[in-house]
């Protein structure tokens, strides 16, 4: 199974992630921390989600350095700053992101993906948990919730197993053929679903589940 990518890995981050490189590279004690908070003050909501940059703008100087950190470890094209990152978490007694796969504290765990990034991860060991992304509109949080429902059910099913799992979920088996006549616009608010989600269950067979 391909391996999903890190929260900062999309395409459409790159140019804002090499922005967010610049002045970590320059402090890799992340003693400047002004110029990260500028940097964050003005970056696109899409990189770091809403809720995340307001954490990271209210946030006192120790917390922002987790926060970072966390960055760090969301972005593959920081890969080698990564081990420095574990350690500096783990000497603080700081929790690593649930995204780390290095991280061992969180036991047996899968990833969801969506739309070619990490988008949840289900724990089942030490706990049961769930994560979901930050940054994810109503809609897609829904069908994301569908694909790690999935995930939990039947860790060995792969990313287009729990994609098929999330279309019955969510829009039904036999039933569906009712919506076979409706577009895909349509289909999609009623199910609350995103379009494309709602064009992909019009691809599978309706079947009596």
């Amino acid at each position: 199974m391909r391996r999903a990518q890190l929260p900062l890995d999309g395409q459409s981050d790159l140019e804002s992630v090499r922005e967010l490189e610049r002045p970590i590279r320059a402090t890799p004690d992340l003693s400047d921390l002004a110029t990260i908070r500028a940097f964050l003050a003005t970056a696109p909501r899409s990189l770091v989600g809403e809720r995340t940059a307001e954490e990271c703008l209210a946030a006192d100087d120790e917390k922002l350095r987790v926060l970072i950190q966390h960055m760090i470890l969301g972005s593959s094209a920081m890969t080698d700053l990564h081990p420095a990152s574990r350690a500096w978490l783990n000497r603080g007694g700081y929790p690593p992101p649930p995204w780390d796969p290095e991280s061992k504290p969180y036991g047996e765990r899968r990833v969801a993906a969506y739309r070619g990034r990490l988008a949840a991860i289900v724990a089942w060991a030490p706990a049961r948990s769930v994560a979901l992304a930050e940054g994810l509109t109503e809609v897609e949080r829904r069908w994301v919730l569908a694909l790690a429902i999935g995930a939990g059910a039947c860790p060995e099913w792969s990313d287009a197993e729990r994609q098929r799992f999330a279309a019955y979920l969510t829009m039904g088996g036999a039933s569906f053929a009712r919506e076979r006549e409706v577009n895909d616009v349509e289909t999609a608010a009623k199910y609350g679903v995103p379009e494309a989600m709602a064009a992909y269950r019009r691809s599978l067979d309706d079947l009596d589940l």
